[in-house]
């Protein structure tokens, strides 16, 4: 009987799409949005039928009822480190945000914490299939990589904290290059970071230094429309670029399970 590892390593040969022309996959990692949050980020996505992959932190009666509909897939994504409130250990944590997505076979940690013991424990013990949880900055012509752990890794292309962190053009043309490249366009972007419209690094600080973590946890639609970036260009603005530039050229639009299932194929 054929090892997994082996299974893996033979089909990362053969040729796919991505191999080809770029392959688009939106993702959001949740980090405690509130519902006033999603629904405005529902409400400008939906429209452009992404099937987004969805990294949650916490029960969402929104990302239930979008799920159940067919319009995302969902990943988790835990919180590991200090005082976390998902748990006290890596068990507890995962058990904790395994109860917001069931099905999950994937994850993204939040700040990308990554070791060896919580990928073995998603493998072997909850059988995840994959993560997300290289963030690079625009890699070309990026496909799977089978992690040690037996995992297959989906690196991030584009991530808006990272484009903010190290200031970045946030005018996409000034990238167009590289997104047209042959791989596996992985863009991570933050409902918070989104919805708010952040221009830099500081804007989106100053709102949470701003708020408790329950105010954080429960902001309304008057908070956003009172604090969200409207005089200058955004994230939020470079992320509906980046889909209109992927609607306009017809390029290929997945979710990470649409991936992981044409990767094993």
């Amino acid at each position: 009987m054929q090892n997994k590892i082996e299974f893996l390593l033979e089909k990362l040969k053969k040729k796919r799409e991505w191999h080809d022309k770029p392959v688009f996959c939106f993702t959001s990692d949740i980090d405690w949005a509130s519902e006033a949050v999603m629904e405005e980020y529902f409400n400008i996505l939906n429209p452009h039928n992404l099937k987004p992959t969805l990294f949650v932190t916490h029960e969402s009666k929104l990302i239930e009822q979008n799920f159940k509909a067919g319009k995302l897939d969902r990943g988790i994504h835990p919180n590991f480190l200090a005082n976390s409130s998902h748990g006290e250990n890596f068990q507890e944590i995962i058990e904790t945000v395994m109860r917001f997505a069931p099905e999950a076979k994937g994850f993204r940690s939040h700040r990308l914490f990554d070791v060896t013991d919580i990928t073995h424990m998603l493998k072997d013990k909850f059988g995840f299939n994959y993560n997300s949880n290289l963030g690079t900055i625009m890699k070309t012509e990026s496909y799977p990589i089978i992690h040690e752990s037996g995992l297959l890794h989906y690196p991030i292309f584009f991530e808006d904290g990272t484009h903010l962190y190290n200031k970045l053009n946030l005018d996409f043309k000034v990238y167009e290059e590289q997104f047209r490249t042959p791989g596996i366009k992985i863009i991570s972007y933050h409902p918070m970071n989104f919805v708010f419209n952040s221009p830099n690094m500081p804007f989106m600080r100053n709102i949470k230094d701003s708020l408790s973590r329950e105010e954080y946890n429960n902001i309304s639609a008057e908070t956003i429309e009172k604090m969200k970036n409207t005089t200058e260009k955004g994230i939020g603005d470079t992320i509906l670029d980046i889909v209109s530039f992927v609607k306009e050229n017809n390029y290929s639009i997945m979710s990470l399970d649409e991936i992981y299932n044409e990767t094993i194929r």
